[in-house]
């Protein structure tokens, strides 16, 4: 049964649905051409930082559809600072659901007026990816934007959705018959009538100037003569996504001996008992990254040669910021959820149990991608001479 808030906001979202459908009216719509697109609204809530990041292809298939046009990200936010000043976006809008609620009872005016700010942008295009879940709130969004021309889900996996009457186009999503596709072609499938495949795969973030200094100031700092920096993450917020803190430990201690490597350990809110089972058992120098905002954890991120997580959002973020990335996955299926692209590389454990994941496999797998960025530092460094 839900908790008393949580129906109280169902039952709001019923009745406002119900009425909405009455008012609605929407009619099928052509996709627009470019000229007539001047600005889009692409409404991505979800708080996961994999899910918001998996949708960066499908910013860059729009960008390199409609150049001019100015797009604009509506996120939660929880996710709304790892988008900033993404090359794909001109503008990120925050809905904090939280705002228009008080005690369960809706603040119609303070919400009311949210829409009409959103409406003042003038957009033409309204996009809600889904891949996973259909939102309520999200298809809304997209409807009271005022976009003329707006997309969503039809159906997900075969169950319709119940707010597809918001859309002038909605599309039945189902991948039952490939269910490998990753999560951000997932995305693109949305508008894969309309819209060529995303030019590249990989997920991106933008960094300032200032952020990529910052970054690299604090690896400078606290790498002292080391030749290489590595950093792991042992949490995950959910348990069966957690190597064991141990193995972490003795991961970082073999590769920092054979690669006179630093170690850096990042925390996550849900992290504290993980990192401090895996610190315990560090026998040389180690570098604690936690409390700090996500953009400022990305930037130091982006300073190493390699990056050692569990299937959770560090490992979407890492790769992001252009870090090589190797990913364990327990449950999850990698190859919808892993980083793409060299030289991200994944480890499927046997029979989804992530503790069945060998020492031995992962010191292989983080020896070839070190000494392949060895490899690659040298041919640079050639190149220059």
């Amino acid at each position: 049964m839900m908790a008393g808030p949580r129906r109280l906001e169902h039952r709001f979202k019923t009745g406002v649905a119900s009425v909405l459908k009455s008012l609605v009216g929407s009619r099928e719509t052509s996709f627009p051409a470019p000229p007539d697109v001047r600005s889009i609204l692409v409404v991505r809530q979800h708080n996961q930082l994999g899910d918001m990041l998996c949708v960066v292809p499908l910013l860059r298939a729009l960008r390199a559809r409609f150049p001019a046009a100015r797009i604009a990200l509506l996120a939660s936010p929880g996710n709304r600072d790892i988008m900033q000043h993404h090359p794909c976006l001109d503008e990120v809008l925050t809905y904090d659901k939280t705002d228009f609620l008080v005690k369960g009872r809706p603040r119609l005016l303070k919400f009311a007026h949210y829409v009409r700010v959103l409406r003042a942008r003038s957009f033409d295009l309204a996009i809600v990816p889904s891949t996973v879940s259909v939102s309520f709130s999200s298809d809304a969004l997209a409807y009271l934007s005022g976009a003329p021309c707006r997309i969503g889900a039809g159906s997900l996996g075969g169950a319709p959705n119940r707010s597809s009457f918001f859309f002038t186009s909605a599309r039945a999503l189902d991948w039952t018959a490939d269910g490998h596709r990753h999560q951000t072609l997932r995305n693109w499938d949305l508008l894969a009538p309309w819209l060529d495949a995303p030019p590249d795969l990989r997920h991106e973030m933008g960094f300032t100037e200032a952020e990529r200094e910052a970054g690299k100031e604090f690896v400078r700092l606290t790498r002292g003569m080391k030749s290489v920096a590595i950093a792991y993450h042992p949490g995950a917020g959910k348990p069966p996504n957690r190597w064991p803190a141990e193995q972490f430990a003795e991961l970082a201690n073999t590769l920092a001996r054979e690669f006179d490597a630093m170690t850096y350990v990042t925390e996550g809110p849900m992290d504290q008992a993980e990192v401090n089972r895996m610190e315990s058992r560090l026998t040389g120098p180690g570098q604690l990254i936690r409390r700090q905002p996500i953009r400022a954890v990305a930037s130091i991120l982006s300073c190493m040669d390699l990056v050692v997580s569990n299937d959770t959002g560090i490992m979407h973020v890492a790769a992001a910021a252009g870090a090589p990335v190797l990913s364990l996955f327990g449950p999850t299926d990698p190859r919808q959820w892993a980083p793409i692209g060299d030289p991200h590389r994944f480890i499927e454990a046997e029979g989804g149990r992530i503790d069945r994941i060998s020492l031995e496999t992962v010191l292989e797998q983080a020896r070839e991608i070190l000494a392949g960025a060895a490899r690659s530092a040298r041919t640079k460094s050639n190149a220059l001479r």
